[in-house]
């Protein structure tokens, strides 16, 4: 890797920042605070006026850290916790209580928060499909990809998708993409039963049209991903004139070894 490419910051679109800075500062209760990359993230986004933050953690080790590196959080409050299942928990807690608004992973495996999460009276469950969406942008790309689900739902079956899909359509809504264009993906743009996904990403893109339709959306499947994004990769399948192939803003993740959380 080169040293340019070793120092390329991770950058968050300037007026999606802004919006949220709009909203005001929202309570976060950060499961897990106690580790370095973690403060400093949490110190940026309390300085830019995002986040009024709720350490959750090993409160000695934060204490020190404070003292020494960002002390313009020495006001921020505290809850100790024993090990990453207690954070977790008391993490949780406190937006269940109402105490935070939002709940943000620091320090900690992604299934032991998700635990906590998932708890039937004191969790954050709300009746519908938990499910992840990674939303991407670029420079020089011509707006959001969100990639959904590689993180929480492995191989899902129809009725798990439909709640997938759903939840991208709004949070694509929520980043303005006026026309969202939905990739099925697979490793194939043809179905064959040797390949599950293939038949599965097909039989769903047929399922949802007609929702897809009243939602303002397209959606194609199955659709490789260099097919789903890359116009000249729809060009040499024939597929330059899908609405979907070479423009792509949702790519739904139908592979059989996607999303296992790490």
């Amino acid at each position: 890797m080169t040293d340019a490419a070793e120092n390329l910051a991770y950058l968050c679109p300037p007026a999606l920042l802004l919006r949220a800075r709009a909203m005001g500062r929202v309570p976060v209760a950060v499961a897990g605070a106690n580790a370095a990359h973690v403060l400093e993230s949490v110190n940026w986004a309390r300085e830019f006026g995002l986040i009024e933050p709720i350490l959750v953690g090993d409160k000695d080790w934060i204490l020190r850290h404070v003292a020494t590196h960002d002390a313009s959080l020495a006001d921020v409050r505290i809850v100790a916790a024993a090990d990453e299942e207690d954070a977790a928990r008391l993490a949780v807690s406190l937006v269940h209580g109402g105490e935070a608004k939002l709940l943000m992973k620091g320090h900690l495996h992604t299934d032991v928060l998700m635990r906590a999460v998932l708890q039937p009276e004191v969790g954050l469950r709300t009746g519908q499909r938990l499910s992840h969406v990674f939303a991407m942008i670029w420079p020089g790309a011509p707006g959001y990809l969100l990639i959904t689900d590689a993180a929480l739902n492995v191989a899902p079956n129809p009725a798990t998708m439909l709640h997938i899909m759903r939840h991208a359509v709004r949070v694509a809504k929520v980043l303005d993409i006026a026309e969202p264009r939905i990739a099925m993906l697979s490793a194939t743009e043809e179905r064959s039963p040797a390949m599950a996904s293939s038949v599965a990403a097909g039989a769903f893109a047929d399922e949802f049209q007609a929702e897809a339709a009243e939602l303002g959306c397209a959606i194609t499947g199955p659709l490789a991903l260099d097919v789903a994004i890359s116009k000249h990769a729809a060009k040499i399948k024939g597929l330059q004139n899908d609405k979907v192939a070479g423009a792509a803003n949702i790519c739904a993740d139908y592979f059989e070894f996607a999303g296992r959380p790490g």
